[in-house]
């Protein structure tokens, strides 16, 4: 376990230093508290019809569409392209392999620093966009709401970092694997936006999870047969990775 958490340290070390990641999280956060400017310009252009408080409480909500479909996927697609195959590109990942680590240690230590990423921008634009919230004047409104729906869009977005670990594994070329990454994510979405009857079966349409938590009361049976949909897509994910990382020479 020590070894675990000491490569996920060096795994996340390597993500920290990267100044692109912090670009793309102050833009994430501008665009965040930025929205709240578009509405409130709605607001006015419409004479109050949409209504201040129905804008600015649950700001989080608003902005949940964006950060859950667009930017935390693009972020796990350039740090999971990062960790894994443009180490392999430049043969760094063999300063990995000659730690005294395992290879399914160092495996999904990169997959959690990944996903560790993603869940730390999310925690600071939930932060940020609530102190927008409460500068603006309209209180704690809907933040305990929000709230709930970030820590359960956490579960799908863990699923998705596997599969672009998986990806990961498939081409030796960075910027190929960034393009199949997009592609595979983009097309997965188009196919489960235009073809409702598959809908269902697509993990990346459980990407706001809360949705099926938070509002609605949706029968037992259901619930419990899409938990373990998105499980069964985890754990194909995890061992498929794995096991090509295993086989992959440095």
């Amino acid at each position: 376990m020590q070894q675990f958490i000491a490569n996920l340290k060096n795994e996340g070390f390597k993500l920290k230093k990267r100044k692109k990641y912090w670009v793309f999280l102050i833009l994430g956060c501008v665009i965040s508290m930025a929205s709240a400017l578009r509405l409130l310009i709605a607001n006015f252009i419409t004479g109050g019809v949409v209504s201040r408080e129905a804008i600015l409480g649950g700001l989080m909500n608003s902005n949940l569409f964006f950060v859950i479909v667009l930017f935390l996927p693009l972020m796990a697609i350039m740090a999971s392209c990062d960790l894994f195959v443009a180490e392999e590109s430049d043969h760094t990942i063999r300063f990995s392999l000659m730690r005294p680590v395992r290879r399914e240690k160092l495996f999904f230590s990169k997959a959690l620093a990944v996903f560790l990423l993603c869940a730390i921008d999310l925690a600071v634009i939930f932060v940020v966009t609530t102190l927008t919230q409460l500068i603006l004047g309209e209180g704690t409104r809907g933040i305990a709401s929000s709230l709930g729906a970030c820590l359960l869009d956490l579960i799908p977005l863990a699923v998705l970092v596997l599969f672009f670990a998986l990806v990961n594994q498939l081409a030796k070329s960075a910027s190929l694997t960034v393009l199949l990454c997009v592609v595979l994510y983009l097309g997965l979405v188009a196919l489960g936006t235009y073809l409702p009857s598959v809908g269902g079966l697509v993990f990346v349409g459980y990407l706001r999870w809360h949705n099926l938590w938070i509002g609605t009361t949706l029968p037992f049976l259901p619930m419990l047969s899409r938990i373990g949909l998105l499980a069964g897509y985890g754990l194909v994910f995890a061992c498929g990775g794995y096991l090509l990382f295993e086989r992959k020479e440095a």
